[in-house]
């Protein structure tokens, strides 16, 4: 039985959207499907809502049949505790109702949430159904909240608070292949900042066909709840 690959990107704004359209366009010629992870916030400066390049670039990613993932309210910068890591129920559904309300706004829907560095507490994971969520990503595995059911699948991060250093990317593609090979589904996720970066965009490329060269189904994260 074959895994499905599923291929994310993050940290999407004004400095990164033009090097996450170039990996979109190679991964698409490639008939790899890629789920984009999409914040209000990123950094505490930036505003989706203020940024019409970006903002419409989304929207349109979105219109064309592309899974998008809500990543958070403020997802923060590298070196920061994860905005999901360690909230209460009450916590999250401040920063959930308020993250929500702010995508609706702008046009943007989504039943899939993936939190910052893929890190999910207990009350994060409690207070999704509330907004309408059916399926949670995390660092180990994906959350199926109507269900109530939980898939294992580790997921291989560059960037997004994790190593992008070669041997990291090596480590990666190593993995992404062998997990493949057994059967598992394969979970890879860059963060814009790290695609531009030459070398690394390209390492990523090369852990993605790993993995369907070793018999993962590309696919994106909506084919766990449909």
């Amino acid at each position: 039985m074959h895994g499905r690959l599923l291929v994310s990107i993050s940290s999407i704004f004004d400095e990164t959207v033009s090097a996450v359209s170039d990996m979109l366009d190679s991964l698409d010629g490639q008939r790899i499907p890629v789920s984009l992870l999409v914040a209000p916030h990123i950094d505490g400066n930036w505003h989706l809502a203020k940024d019409k390049k970006v903002r419409e670039f989304l929207l349109a990613q979105q219109e064309a049949g592309r899974a998008m993932l809500l990543n958070g309210f403020d997802q923060a910068v590298q070196g920061r505790r994860a905005e999901f890591a360690n909230l209460s129920s009450h916590e999250a559904r401040l920063r959930l109702k308020g993250a929500t309300r702010q995508m609706s706004q702008i046009g943007f829907t989504t039943d899939i949430f993936a939190p910052p560095r893929w890190q999910l507490s207990a009350g994060t994971l409690a207070a999704l159904p509330d907004f309408g969520f059916r399926l949670a990503a995390s660092t180990k595995g994906l959350h199926d909240l109507v269900r109530d059911e939980f898939h294992r699948a580790r997921n291989l991060s560059v960037g997004e608070g994790y190593g992008s250093a070669k041997w990291w990317r090596r480590n990666v593609i190593r993995a992404a292949e062998r997990g493949a090979a057994k059967g598992n589904s394969i979970r890879l996720s860059i963060s814009g900042r790290n695609l531009l970066t030459e070398k690394v965009a390209e390492d990523f490329l090369r852990a993605a066909n790993a993995a369907v060269k070793a018999g993962a189904e590309p696919s994106d994260y909506r084919s766990l709840i449909n």
